[in-house]
């Protein structure tokens, strides 16, 4: 069954309590009772869960998204608003550009104050991704090439642009920067397979 508009707005509030939960476990301390009543809190908490487990009411693609390219795929680990490892990160288009902007938390760390290389390659690929839907050339990712210039800061504000580089019979080729104010951080080149119903 659908999820109406209210239990919508619900669990996005409940994914945004536990994406604040799994950042604030990164550097959690503290004293044995005080751990032991948040362990007990949250063994109770996922007791419930489990409850209402296997009950899914949100769709897995979602083809109106009205400009807002994280409601695509709203359970997306990348950049869906109901998925809590997601970076918060803001997705849009601007005339032939796809644009994500935002900051990393510590559930996205790598190096010591660093992103991981992993989640700017997943990043990478769902933006890419996007430009191709952006285009109206949805497709499959067949490989995905990043080079990486600087490692990327956690807690500063970074931006993704990406564009449509060419196209020939089902190949698609996109690329993407980011950025950190003037700092070229990573570049990539994606290439999708137009995908076919």
């Amino acid at each position: 069954m659908p999820a109406s508009d209210q239990q919508r707005q619900q669990l996005r509030n409940i994914c945004e309590q536990l994406s604040e939960a799994l950042e604030s476990s990164q550097t959690l301390g503290g004293n044995k009772d005080e751990l032991a009543e948040i362990e007990l809190a949250l063994s109770s908490l996922n007791t419930k869960m489990a409850a209402l487990r296997d009950r899914k009411m949100l769709e897995f693609y979602n083809p109106e998204f009205n400009g807002d390219f994280r409601n695509i795929l709203p359970c997306s680990p990348v950049s869906g608003y109901f998925n809590p490892t997601a970076p918060s990160l803001n997705i849009w288009q601007e005339h032939d550009r796809v644009y994500a902007e935002g900051s990393f938390g510590k559930i996205h760390e790598g190096p010591p104050n660093y992103v991981h290389g992993g989640i700017i390659s997943a990043v990478y690929d769902q933006v890419l991704a996007f430009t191709a839907i952006a285009n109206e050339l949805p497709g499959l990712t067949a490989s995905l090439t990043i080079k990486y210039r600087q490692p990327t800061p956690l807690f500063t504000p970074v931006r993704f642009t990406t564009w449509l580089e060419r196209q020939k019979d089902r190949h698609i080729v996109i690329h993407g920067e980011c950025h950190s104010g003037d700092t070229l951080l990573s570049h990539a080149e994606g290439l999708f397979i137009l995908y076919k119903k």
